[in-house]
């Protein structure tokens, strides 16, 4: 006898682990299948929920909505789960050049943004750091500890029954008019959270993904540093005594390997001081993983043509403990017949030009 759900979800990653939560949440009979994490970005990411980024120092996609919910959401969720991997901090931004300074300067004094840059500290003004170019706070800030969320997560699935842990097989999933199944299970939806390897997904692989190696160090700096989340290019964040975590690198063309590599080594390397302004630091630690990037860099969401009980919730890039909690809820919605999804995320808007049958 087959096991009953409502809902399969693929992939137990950041955006799985969230939509899993909002559909328990909501009464929902959920099975996960997920391979361990293999090459996901989950486990190596920044995890910053940051409402400025980019070169151009933009507001962040959704950022209004996304972030508050974000915060709420992850506060609840430690203490749900019992464990401590969520903290509100601000970021500090050191500037790199006079130009840069002088567009946080500009972002400052715009209505539209001025209510999250604190006041510019000149240069000489952070202890241990390199602010030869001045720094600014951007607050309204926060950090997930990635790995011991993750952990926390699977622990939590595993404790339920619901986490099934190998490799998804495509060739072993029936597709019905009104059902799904696979292996043992049975449901009513099957939604594919797999990050990057949406590629290999052959209801899926049409989307336009542009997956995005990145690496990052773990850091011993003796004496510490600050604790708010440092910028510069790269990131640096605290998480135990004089520990950190630095990142990271991108590598659009190499995605499939998912070993470190000495050039994203050498890479941090070089970056750590001209953050630190200073050499004095040893690493411990290096690891590897791949973000879901999408070409448009917004999420594919909703169902391919031809099929009604196959779904994505995917293609989060590097926003994805920034966004999914906002998009789980949405999405939840959605699967239930509440809402229509957000336009410039539905993966509809793909489909004519991408799409072959």
């Amino acid at each position: 006898m087959k096991k009953e759900a409502d809902c399969i979800i693929v992939g137990q990653g950041i955006a799985g682990s969230n939509l899993a939560l909002h559909l328990l949440e909501r009464g929902l009979k959920v099975e996960i299948v997920d391979d361990c994490w293999n090459g996901a970005a989950c486990l190596v990411a920044a995890g910053v929920l940051n409402p400025i980024t980019g070169k151009r120092l933009a507001k962040s996609w959704r950022s209004d909505v996304a972030l508050p919910c974000a915060k709420k959401f992850y506060a609840s969720l430690q203490k749900k789960l019992g464990a401590k991997f969520f903290c509100e901090r601000k970021i500090l931004q050191l500037c790199k050049s006079p130009e840069e300074a002088e567009l946080w300067h500009g972002r400052k004094e715009d209505p539209a943004y001025c209510g999250f840059l604190s006041q510019y500290n000149p240069p000489s003004t952070v202890k241990n750091l390199n602010d030869n170019f001045g720094s600014f706070f951007i607050n309204f800030a926060a950090w997930v500890e990635a790995p011991r969320a993750m952990e926390a997560l699977k622990k939590y699935f595993l404790s339920l029954g619901v986490l099934k842990l190998e490799k998804f097989d495509y060739s072993r999933l029936k597709i019905g008019a009104d059902f799904v199944e696979y292996q043992n299970l049975r449901a009513k939806k099957i939604v594919f959270c797999e990050g990057w390897k949406a590629v290999e997904n052959p209801y899926f692989n049409w989307l336009p993904y542009r997956p995005a190696r990145g690496e990052i160090l773990g850091v011993k700096i003796e004496g510490g540093v600050s604790e708010h989340i440092i910028h510069r290019e790269k990131w640096l964040m605290r998480c135990g005594q004089n520990l950190y975590r630095n990142g990271s690198t991108w590598d659009r063309i190499n995605f499939r390997n998912n070993a470190p590599t000495l050039e994203a080594r050498a890479e941090l390397e070089r970056a750590l001081p001209q953050i630190l302004g200073h050499g004095n630091f040893e690493i411990f630690e290096q690891q590897s993983g791949v973000r879901p990037c999408t070409a448009t860099t917004r999420p594919h969401l909703g169902a391919p043509p031809k099929f009604k009980n196959l779904y994505s919730f995917n293609g989060f890039g590097s926003k994805g403990y920034a966004l999914t909690p906002y998009f789980a809820n949405h999405f939840s919605q959605y699967l239930l017949g509440e809402i229509p999804l957000d336009k410039e995320a539905d993966l509809a808007r793909h489909i004519r030009k991408f799409y072959k049958g």
